[in-house]
């Protein structure tokens, strides 16, 4: 199974360019492996535009338009984090038995990406091999530090809330698995 992680959607309803070279970068692993459903993970963040399609809905239309059979793509479009793209997102893996999940983002965000997911499967008890896949980074070298000291930040800031145990995203209550586009 693969996994995209949502990223930022414009203010007028089209795709960011993070969003799109996660999307891109989805596809090429997608054609890979041409059997792996292609889990969209992606609600509404903090600072998405009132009345946009949810990232995953966006990322959807992206997919098809370069040439992704819908029946291939799963909407998650519940979570607004890492933390609940990685909880949804295993829950559906768990739910159509998947061994293995690649997880596509931008470079800088995998590796807490990664911590995420590995972090909800342990707690979870999930047996599930766990991969990345990294899309190129923003353009230009001031946003490439940006990207990577903010996601250093996050890291730490993630670490501290799984060591707490943040156990709101690795249950499962209340969880829509419905995978309607």
């Amino acid at each position: 199974m693969i996994v995209v992680l949502g990223a930022a959607v414009r203010p007028d309803g089209a795709a960011s360019p993070a969003l799109r070279r996660r999307v891109a970068r989805a596809v090429a692993a997608a054609r890979a492996w041409p059997d792996a459903p292609v889990v969209l993970s992606g609600g509404h963040g903090r600072r998405h535009p009132a009345g946009a399609d949810s990232e995953a809905r966006v990322m959807a239309a992206l997919a098809r338009a370069e040439g992704l059979a819908p029946d291939r793509l799963i909407l998650e479009a519940r979570s607004s984090d890492t933390l609940q793209n990685a909880g949804q997102s295993l829950a559906i893996a768990a739910s159509a038995g998947a061994g293995r999940v690649l997880v596509v983002t931008d470079g800088p965000h995998l590796p807490r990406a990664l911590l995420a997911f590995r972090a909800v499967a342990d707690a979870r008890g999930l047996s599930m091999r766990l991969e990345g896949a990294a899309a190129p980074g923003p353009d230009g070298r001031a946003r490439r530090l940006a990207a990577r000291l903010r996601e250093a930040a996050a890291r730490l800031v993630y670490r501290w809330r799984l060591a707490r145990g943040s156990s709101s995203h690795f249950e499962l209550k209340g969880l829509d698995t419905g995978h309607g586009m």
